[in-house]
């Protein structure tokens, strides 16, 4: 899943418009150099073209480094550099006064183009997770919940593989009335942006009401489900000492484990679970 928290997320939005501006004005000075002859800039002539650019530079940056983790991070880094490959030939072609047949030029504009095409769609799929995230704390929001259960439901129809739920539910009363709200959502930003960290690609956090979230664990039975919530546990407990210090309090965070059953009621089976109490001294 995409660990990133909303302000990232706008973040990325508007590197990908000034990522979308940049690109038609490098690719509008490449070819007025290519028609009026002049000598290419010598950042279109380096190997490493692709992380020079106002884009590359931002892509290749330390602290986007998860993002190039992800796949759809992965397709528009081989469109880029393929597209500056592409670029370097031509340059080349420009600056030793040879010609720039269609064989060279052709497989150039499709790749620039195809690479604008790939920004564009990112664009709208970071705008459309804006959508559909909590902007406190990454999870997805209350109204994805169900859907995405009931498509499970059908999965696991089609598959008989198992699925389950973990419920987790933090109780933040004592914390919010002692220490405040502020301290509070800090304590669940920590807490939930360790558990995204720890799951896996096809794992899904959604926050369902307050402080209560429905991690759904496709493939998952009741015993690896377990394993999961002991992993998280630990990543929790990790996670909020490290972002909130070493004030002597205590977090108590309640989970359940049900296994999603391919006709049962979602909304009953969330309600019924029964929680038990796991407590983070920190």
């Amino acid at each position: 899943m995409i660990n990133v928290t909303s302000q990232e997320l706008e973040a990325i939005l508007d590197t990908l418009d000034n990522a979308i501006v940049m690109h038609d004005r490098w690719r509008e000075q490449l070819q007025r150099g290519m028609v009026c002859r002049t000598l290419p800039d010598e950042s279109n002539l380096a190997r490493d073209a692709h992380q020079r650019c106002a884009f590359g530079q931002w892509f290749y940056s330390p602290g986007n480094a998860h993002l190039r983790k992800l796949e759809v991070f992965r397709q528009i880094e081989k469109q880029h550099q393929t597209m500056h490959d592409l670029a370097r030939d031509l340059c080349v072609r420009v600056k030793g006064h040879w010609a720039i047949t269609p064989r060279e030029y052709d497989p150039f504009m499709e790749r620039a183009a195809a690479f604008r095409d790939e920004l564009v769609k990112l664009r709208h799929k970071v705008e459309d997770t804006l959508q559909r995230i909590d902007p406190l704390t990454g999870a997805f929001i209350a109204s994805q919940l169900l859907p995405a259960l009931k498509q499970a439901q059908e999965a696991r129809k089609a598959d008989a593989r198992p699925c389950s739920l973990l419920l987790l539910r933090f109780d933040l009363a004592s914390i919010n009335r002692e220490r405040g709200r502020q301290m509070g959502d800090s304590l669940l930003r920590a807490g939930i942006a360790s558990i995204r960290a720890a799951l896996g690609e096809q794992d899904r956090i959604y926050r369902h009401a307050g402080a209560e979230f429905v991690i759904c664990l496709p493939g998952r039975g009741h015993a690896e489900a377990d394993a999961v919530r002991e992993k998280l546990m630990r990543a929790i407990d990790a996670g909020v000492v490290r972002d909130l210090g070493d004030t002597p309090t205590q977090l108590h965070v309640h989970y359940g484990i049900i296994e999603l059953e391919p006709d049962a009621y979602v909304e009953r089976l969330i309600q019924e679970a029964t929680l038990a109490t796991y407590t983070i001294q920190f």
